[in-house]
């Protein structure tokens, strides 16, 4: 009995905006193909009517289809690129796909705000704004860094003599204005010392805290069955729960 098909290619509708310096359609004797070179998809277009094709020109077909697709390689830049094996290969540079295929996976979610952020866009802060490290002396007549590294260092070296107002009281014995700033800075490294330290003990004692409650959890699952859990299967929170007698 005689088989036919209609056949309706899906990229018909993007055919209709691919550039036309790269021809997409190809036609031979008993077949019609549409290319996408960008893809190295070739689709094979054709309406079928009457008795089913024949093993043999399916064959030919197939065969026609890929040298259409293959003699497009021809007219597309080309790079010759040497390998760590001291061999040659020919890279083919290949046109935007025609056919626009669907992302595997869901679009990355947007990343939650940071206490930062949320405060500077309630005060109307720029927090994209890029700051000026550059700054001109007047007295020197050259351009410095305002901080980081090269400003540390340009301070140290022109911080040799410091003025010393008659009310001046050092903050310990013995001290001077350089001993005091060495001091002070020495307090404000250990003080943030501690704070990381607090901040690494309070995150670890949140941690424990959800693995606990995931625990506690588990063990309210297991147990919210009429026999109380007694023909539950084992789960794997099991061996850290104990039955309720």
């Amino acid at each position: 009995m005689p088989q036919t098909r209609d056949y309706q290619s899906p990229y018909v509708p993007a055919l209709a905006q691919c550039p036309p310096r790269f021809p997409y359609l190809k036609t031979d004797a008993m077949s019609e193909y549409q290319l996408d070179v960008g893809l190295l998809t070739v689709t094979d277009v054709s309406t079928v009517s009457g008795p089913m094709r024949r093993e043999e020109d399916l064959m030919s077909s197939c065969t026609n289809s890929l040298k259409a697709l293959l003699g497009e390689f021809v007219d597309l830049p080309t790079e010759v690129k040497k390998t760590k094996y001291e061999s040659a290969m020919t890279l083919v540079q290949l046109p935007q796909p025609v056919m626009q295929l669907p992302r595997e996976k869901a679009p990355p979610k947007p990343k939650p705000l940071t206490a930062w952020q949320k405060f500077a866009l309630k005060k109307g802060i720029d927090i994209h704004r890029k700051k000026a490290n550059r700054v001109f002396d007047e007295d020197r007549q050259v351009w410095k860094d305002k901080w980081g590294k090269r400003a540390r260092e340009d301070r140290d070296k022109y911080d040799w003599l410091r003025e010393v107002k008659p009310g001046y009281m050092p903050a310990e014995d013995g001290g001077d204005p350089f001993l005091d700033d060495r001091r002070a800075k020495q307090a404000r490294l250990e003080k943030q010392k501690k704070k990381e330290e607090h901040n690494k003990r309070r995150t670890e004692h949140l941690m424990q805290a959800q693995e606990e409650v995931k625990h506690l959890s588990a063990a309210a699952r297991n147990l919210a069955t009429a026999s109380n859990g007694k023909f539950e299967k084992t789960k794997k929170f099991k061996k850290n729960t104990k039955r309720l007698a």
